[in-house]
């Protein structure tokens, strides 16, 4: 389904890919999909797990960038982390040849809640912003270089 993926920089590199083989180059009849994590205090530590339609796309540091090919059609894009409740969602549908941006960044009303109230507070949060809202980190699309 989403087949061989290429880096902007190394440290956007997924350990896989990084670890084991040189990144592959994106098939003819893909959409083009660049994430940049946004460097942060917030969560700087963090590897962002991102999730396309179900299967692992892409581990992301503090102020990384990665770009892959993904299979035209529905995208369904998720953010998370594992020490945390919740995730963040973003749908779109991916036509061929098309590039997309997106950008992840630190939900502060996480951290905010957290601050707040420990664990239960990051728990409401998560309660409250439902299962596709929340997480420590959010994703949104922005306009794709040309």
């Amino acid at each position: 389904m989403l087949a061989g993926c290429v880096t902007d920089q190394t440290t956007a590199a997924t350990a896989d890919t990084a670890a084991n083989a040189a990144p592959a180059a994106i098939a003819p009849g893909q959409a083009i999909v660049t994430i940049t994590r946004t460097d942060s205090y917030q969560a700087a530590g963090l590897t962002v797990e991102v999730t396309a339609n179900g299967a692992k796309f892409a581990s992301i540091d503090n102020g990384a960038t990665f770009t892959g090919g993904i299979k035209p059609g529905p995208v369904t894009l998720t953010v998370s982390h594992w020490s945390s409740p919740g995730q963040y969602t973003l749908r779109f549908n991916a036509e061929a040849n098309k590039r997309y941006a997106f950008q992840i960044s630190p939900r502060s009303e996480q951290m905010l809640a957290g601050m707040a109230v420990g664990l239960v507070g990051v728990f409401a949060d998560t309660a409250i912003n439902g299962a596709e809202q929340s997480g420590t980190f959010r994703i949104i699309q922005v306009q794709a270089a040309r």
